[in-house]
């Protein structure tokens, strides 16, 4: 039978490791905490009590809490089912408490892959939407899948990105420019403030942003105000009021949040380096925290959520206003505009401007008579948006004329794919330069090339050019580059920038897991284990260190202690799935199938969006005989990433089991369409090539799996039959006898035999 007998393939082990691995890290400290502090919000209400009272009413105040009984607006009970992702959602209340249930449906018809987590915050005031997040016992967030829209009365619907069948599920951790834009600045332990750390947040988080985001630390104004003999001149110093700031810095205190170019890749923005991720403090110039960088052209009609300032700095009314024009000059932070009422105020506000404009196209006889009485609905009109296909906002671009068709129609959630993806120079957008000093403004821009792999042809050399120009002292740029040229494949040119960046952060824990899993993927083993010994010493509470290590320890045959640290991972973080499937990998290595099988279901459970489990499990149960199990989750496997060679490759091995020899067929020819060096796939479609009488195609593509792999007996058994067939007897005996003295035994086995038959 074709394939009979042929081992399964499983992932590689160096996918997992780049799986688990964070991104680049800051190699040094943020500065200690200002005495001018934090305090509590709920003490401004102390003296401004009208404005604290009309404050938490406003979208800003709400943007972030515990969810309660006291603040529901959603309907629940009602389950939601995802048909990309085939899944099922509902939220719950408990006892007070609230709680998101996920399930699908499995292979015997059952419920499979439950999930139920609490709800203990949402996001987003609920003016537009609410997305919710469950509080880790690593004090990290997760990120639920199913959000509520208040769009036509309120309904259910996947959070923003997750409209796709490959979608995180909790996986994905609330990171910190996340909480930046939504609520009061957290606590955070000093050592998660490096950027692209695990986001990790000290309780009790605040709730809801409060005046200081705007008003600087209070503090120091609260201990001016309660000290005998102040005068107003020093309670008004102690304190940032937003209208005595320059027009930048008053624009900047809201364009902290409400300025961002794109969600998609580019980067929208870059934090400083060497600074925190909650220290820009209201009234310092944002450059000093963050620089805001754009694509060639800009975005054109794209329109996203959080265009609101980008938009606004586009308009002719911003433009020609010569700085004149803040956020300020129609909105009123403190106020909760009421229903209905918005729209007429904002008229009254072009008015001030537009007087003459307005009064020649109201004449009697104008046509645009009803427009000048609602400027905002023809100039600033509601849209769809395009990266949150559930919400609907204002467009503050001012145009001459709205875009044309339907902009409230329902369209589909943007997804970035790799045809469509931008590549091409990144443009520094805000400040025009970013940074202080020529260098710096340099680096910044050369290291926002490299991020997210937008303009690495360009940006490689650049960034190469501007190390060994300033040589810099910050850790950030090197790890930047490096993980430019590992985004290139080129993993021998990032090692050792990563151990320069190491060399420039010593203290940095992720920095070293960088540099440990590149000395993994390359095969430098021992090197690997002690830099992630020395990773897992520094921090030992960090289960992805842990699962690196023990990765790179059962791959040298340190089995024992490999699995004692994947143990240990999954005992500090249950929920990383890929250490789940590494360790499966291994116990599958050790013939423990059955623990195996354990580990890939509950990755599974986690994330049944893993294409690479799905396919490792339908491996599993095909090795044991379960094939229609197998067929089901070889199916998921595929639905959910069809270009995977080897999960299309042993689908093909359990069709050809089966005797289903034409989609056997289909599926190693994907194999090949998705690696064409896969000598497996090439091995396979030759014997069912020739298993049909197809003896120059089965000829074709064995010679092909044997110049891929020469010592694959089979491979060299099978292509002495075909050549057998075609009447080359020395060509046949010439492949028989490399069979004959290889190590696999069938096919040793088989080859002997035939060669008898010759003579041979």
């Amino acid at each position: 039978m074709p394939g009979a007998g042929r081992p399964l393939k499983f992932g590689l082990l160096a996918a997992a490791a780049l799986a688990i691995l964070g991104a680049a890290a800051l190699a040094q400290r943020t500065p200690e905490e200002p005495s001018n502090d934090y305090v509590d919000g709920a003490l401004c209400a102390g003296c401004h009590q009208e404005i604290a009272a009309n404050f938490a009413k406003t979208g800003m105040a709400r943007s972030f809490s515990r969810l309660r009984p006291q603040n529901l607006i959603e309907t629940l009970g009602k389950p939601y089912y995802h048909a990309a992702s085939e899944s099922w959602y509902e939220m719950i209340e408990r006892n007070g408490e609230y709680f998101q249930r996920r399930w699908q449906i499995g292979f015997d018809g059952h419920e499979t892959n439950v999930e139920e987590k609490r709800v203990d915050y949402f996001i987003g005031s609920g003016d537009h939407a609410r997305t919710y997040a469950s509080l880790t016992p690593r004090n990290t967030l997760q990120e639920l899948a199913l959000s509520w829209y208040s769009e036509k009365g309120g309904s259910w619907a996947m959070s923003p990105g997750y409209d796709r069948p490959d979608h995180p599920q909790s996986t994905r951790l609330v990171n910190y420019p996340c909480v930046f834009c939504h609520d009061a600045y957290p606590k955070i332990p000093k050592a998660a403030e490096e950027a692209d750390a695990v986001p990790q947040f000290i309780q009790p988080l605040p709730e809801g942003i409060d005046c200081q985001r705007c008003h600087g630390p209070g503090r120091k104004h609260i201990e001016t105000v309660g000290r005998t003999g102040a005068t107003t001149a020093e309670i008004r110093a102690s304190i940032v009021n937003p209208k005595r700031l320059s027009p930048d810095r008053e624009l900047e205190v809201c364009m902290q949040c409400h300025l961002q170019t794109t969600a998609l890749s580019l980067p929208h923005s870059l934090q400083r380096p060497g600074t925190g991720p909650f220290s820009y403090i209201a009234g310092q110039p944002m450059g000093s925290f963050r620089f805001t960088f754009d694509r060639e052209g800009g975005q054109g009609e794209h329109f996203e959520i959080a265009h609101t300032a980008y938009r606004l700095r586009e308009s002719k009314c911003f433009l020609q206003s010569a700085g004149k024009m803040t956020c300020t000059t129609c909105h009123d932070p403190h106020v909760a505009e009421a229903p209905g009422t918005a729209d007429a105020r904002y008229n009254g506000i072009c008015r001030n401007c537009h007087a003459p404009e307005l009064a020649r196209i109201a004449a009697p006889a104008g046509v645009h008579k009803a427009a000048a009485s609602d400027c905002v609905q023809c100039h600033m009109p509601k849209r769809r948006t395009d990266d949150v296909a559930h919400v609907v906002m204002t467009d503050h671009i001012i145009a001459r004329r709205p875009p044309p068709g339907d902009l409230l129609a329902d369209k589909p959630e943007e997804r970035e794919t790799a045809a469509n993806a931008y590549h091409g120079e990144v443009i520094p957008y805000y400040p025009a330069k970013p940074g202080a000093t020529d260098e710096e403004a340099e680096l910044n821009a050369g290291m926002a090339q490299l991020h997210d792999g937008t303009n690495l042809k360009a940006g490689l050399p650049r960034m190469a050019a501007l190390m060994e120009k300033y040589r810099p002292a910050r850790a950030e740029y090197y790890t930047a580059l490096a993980k430019g040229y590992r985004a290139a494949g080129d993993l021998a040119k990032a090692l050792p920038v990563y151990e320069e960046a190491v060399r420039h952060a010593p203290g940095s824990e992720i920095v070293l897991r960088n540099l440990g899993v590149a000395q993994f993927n390359l095969g430098q083993l021992p090197q690997a284990e002690a830099t992630l010994r020395r990773a897992t010493s520094m921090a030992p509470e960090d289960p992805e260190a842990w699962g690196l290590l023990g990765q790179t320890l059962w791959t040298q045959g340190k089995s024992v202690e490999g699995k004692a640290d994947l143990m240990k991972s999954i005992e500090l973080d249950p929920e990383i799935p890929d250490v789940h499937s590494a360790l499966a990998t291994f116990l599958i290595q050790e013939g423990d199938t059955a623990d195996a099988e354990k580990e890939i279901r509950e990755a599974l459970r986690i994330q049944p969006a893993n294409a690479a489990a799905q396919g490792n499990l339908a491996s599993l149960l095909a090795m044991r005989g379960a094939n229609d199990e197998a067929r089901y989750h070889f199916k998921e496997s595929v639905r959910l990433n069809p270009g995977v060679a080897p999960v299309r490759l042993n689908y093909a091995l359990l069709l050809a089991n089966l005797n289903e020899a034409a989609e056997a067929q289909t599926q190693a020819e994907a194999a090949i369409a998705a690696d064409s060096k896969l000598a497996g796939a090439h091995e396979l479609l030759g014997s069912l090539l020739g298993s049909k009488g197809d003896v120059d195609g089965a000829l074709r593509e064995l010679q092909i799996a044997v110049q891929l792999q020469p010592d694959s007996g089979s491979a060299q058994y099978r292509l002495g039959v075909a050549l057998g067939l075609k009447r080359d007897v020395q060509g046949a005996i010439e492949h028989l006898k490399l069979a004959a003295a290889g190590s696999d035994p069938e096919a040793k086995q088989n080859a002997l035999d035939l060669l008898r038959k010759l003579g041979q």
